[in-house]
């Protein structure tokens, strides 16, 4: 089972949450697409034309850029990181529009499958990811809250900015917990 976290970041926030992805050591920065069947390492994670670059980003420790595997897509002409068997924290990023903010997620698996057999990753792949995600968990806004029709209450990370539509009340998370709709 893998481990993550969920978030909301207005786009105001990605250049404070990529400042604090920096402070983690050997860190790198890869792209969802690829030219070729090496990683492409980009400046940062900040959106600038999500439907050309992808919400998706990794997280990868510079020494396991060298064992990367991909999948070439020949219909689209670009290659694929396997996310499933490498050593990567997922970053989906959190694409927004007019209307509303789709959640984000940084996600990992501390093993996968292969030939039907459980594999693990490295120890220290696993506490370098587990040790990023318990710190975004400390760094990101907690905003508690309960639907009408629930007694169960709820847990939301935020940005600050992200933070400041709810609490101004401009924004509401979605029955779904997925997207922060904007009033």
């Amino acid at each position: 089972m893998g481990r993550q976290i969920n978030f909301f970041l207005h786009p105001d926030d990605q250049k404070d949450f990529d400042d604090l992805l920096r402070t983690f050591d050997n860190i790198c920065f890869l792209s969802y697409y690829n030219k070729t069947n090496k990683p492409t390492i980009i400046a940062d994670t900040i959106i600038r034309e999500q439907i050309v670059e992808g919400s998706r980003v990794y997280l990868a420790r510079k020494q396991d850029l060298k064992n990367l595997n991909f999948t070439f897509i020949e219909k689209f002409n670009y290659w694929l990181i396997d996310d499933s068997s490498n050593p990567l924290l997922h970053f989906d990023r959190c694409v927004s529009n007019d209307n509303y903010i789709n959640s984000g997620r940084l996600y990992f698996q501390p093993k996968y499958v292969k030939n039907l057999q459980w594999v693990n990753q490295s120890d220290d792949f696993v506490k370098w990811s587990d040790k990023i995600i318990s710190n975004v968990k400390k760094k990101l806004k907690k905003y508690k809250y309960k639907y009408e029709t629930s007694s169960y209450e709820y847990t939301a990370y935020l940005g600050n900015q992200a933070m400041q539509l709810l609490i101004e009340n401009k924004a509401e998370i979605s029955l779904t917990g997925d997207r922060l709709i904007l009033k």
